[in-house]
């Protein structure tokens, strides 16, 4: 009697120490790792010297357009952990409208652990209603002088002029057009 209970007890001891992971097998999965939102979300935008006046503030009429662009980048962007990716938000008004008016507000969005400089981009933009390419091919480069670093974590704003023959109207918005890029050179570093 007494050894059929200290049986008892040692299986006992053996199923707990099975349930709880003791010796257990490790389970793998295909699956992508899950990121926190709160890790997407800490993105700072650098705002460069371009975008500046001769006192550091951001140039006037653009501030508004920043903000959006954030908020973009912190709630909507789909730029991957790991990847440097491209967010436009707004259409903004270009002071003085010279040679055109109108420029996209946009963003080189860095969620890679890399950092980099003098960043040359080429861009087709197409109008969808008019199939139209305002850009096919050209290239943009975020110059260090003018630009600064691209950091992890961080994006650097930059505006893409709109040609006058685009004709914008109030009622037009960034998601008329289609935006293919890719980075063609840079010095990046880890």
């Amino acid at each position: 009697m007494v050894k059929k209970i200290f049986i008892n007890i040692i299986l006992l001891t053996m199923l707990v120490a099975i349930l709880s992971g003791c010796g257990g097998a490790e389970q793998t999965t295909d699956k992508k790792p899950e990121i926190p939102k709160t890790n997407q979300n800490d993105i700072e935008l650098s705002i460069p010297p371009v975008l500046q006046n001769s006192e550091g503030e951001v140039l006037e009429g653009d501030e508004e357009a920043l903000k959006a662009l954030k908020k973009f980048i912190n709630e909507t962007d789909t730029t991957e952990q790991g990847e440097v990716g491209l967010s436009v938000v707004d259409f903004i008004e270009i002071a003085g409208g010279s040679p055109t008016k109108y420029a996209f507000m946009a963003a080189l969005v860095n969620r890679s652990d890399q950092e980099g400089s003098d960043i040359e981009m080429k861009f087709t933009i197409t109008n969808k209603a008019t199939n139209v390419k305002i850009y096919d091919g050209d290239k943009i480069t975020l110059s260090e002088e003018q630009f600064g670093f691209l950091k992890p974590n961080h994006a650097i704003p930059f505006k893409i002029t709109i040609p006058d023959t685009e004709n914008i109207t109030p009622e037009m918005t960034v998601q008329d057009y289609d935006f293919e890029w890719e980075i063609t050179n840079s010095k990046m570093k880890e």
